[in-house]
């Protein structure tokens, strides 16, 4: 599914957050995550604010609709937290931060993720953004900034967003995703078609740097990959298994490998300094 191209700014994408809270009464406007009847999250149901780990934990886990705002600060652990259906989760500017704390999306749907510092989680913990389920669909992860370090070999840390076991009409959009080895993994693993044929995910305008790989790492399903910069960094845009992905409008700059293949093709449009691409061209062309 093409979405229209928005002009690329990348002075906006520098910006760490958004300088306002997010509203919690917006759902979302760009990508795979518009479709399917739009993902909402806790839109109509009850407005929560919390302030601490404990209290978030217990505000996120069951699938009645709620919009749940996160006080600013800095919250520190080694563990993971689920995100029940029908959720919408918020960080008060300037952002609260999650210093080792993954969230997870697991089987459960129609879920907004906006505002927030997630970084160095564990690989014995998870990824620091996770989602999956083979009835997962409408997931929107926006303004969201990912992070960890490259000071340590590359499995000490998990992936940074990885979307799993048939996801579908997920949007990443206006995030930063930086100083990691394990970028964005899209398909669980090359064996895993019979579910991961129709993931469908847009990222747009996101901000990605020093990644070694997986930007994203796309397997078997469709992807847009509209209006991103990509800064010094290893592997560009990963097509695999026989993915389909739309690059279109990016901006590549000091990366080894903008658009490269596994078996998977891509239709490479407007784009600035994708050479080398050495993916096949998609016969139709994605869309």
């Amino acid at each position: 599914m093409k979405f229209s191209t928005i002009g690329l700014s990348v002075l906006s994408l520098l910006a760490p957050l958004v300088a306002a809270t997010p509203s919690g009464s917006q759902a979302a406007n760009l990508g795979y995550a518009t479709l399917n009847g739009g993902t909402k999250g806790g839109i109509g149901g009850a407005t929560t604010t919390v302030s601490s780990l404990a209290a978030l934990k217990t505000a996120v886990a069951d699938d009645t609709a709620r919009v749940v705002f996160l006080a600013a600060g800095t919250y520190t652990g080694n563990e993971i937290v689920k995100i029940g259906a029908n959720k919408s989760l918020i960080g008060i500017s300037p952002g609260p931060s999650l210093v080792g704390i993954g969230l997870r999306v697991l089987d459960k749907s129609n879920v907004i993720i906006r505002n927030l510092k997630i970084s160095k989680v564990l690989a014995a913990t998870g990824d620091a953004i996770g989602i999956q389920g083979t009835t997962v669909k409408n997931i929107w992860v926006d303004q969201v900034e990912l992070f960890s370090d490259k000071d340590h070999d590359k499995d000490y840390y998990d992936g940074l967003l990885d979307i799993t076991h048939g996801v579908q009409y997920v949007s990443v959009t206006y995030c930063k995703l930086h100083d990691h080895y394990k970028g964005s993994l899209v398909g669980h693993s090359d064996s895993n078609g019979s579910e991961d044929t129709v993931i469908t995910v847009t990222y747009a305008l996101n901000y990605w740097y020093n990644i070694g790989s997986r930007m994203p790492s796309f397997r078997f399903g469709k992807g847009h990959i509209l209006n991103n910069y990509f800064l010094n960094s290893d592997d560009g845009v990963n097509t695999r298994q026989g993915a389909q992905v739309l690059v279109e409008g990016n901006v590549f700059s000091g990366v080894g490998k903008p658009v490269f293949e596994d078996g998977g093709c891509a239709t490479v449009i407007n784009n600035t300094n994708a050479s080398p691409n050495t993916a096949p061209a998609c016969s139709p062309a994605a869309t």
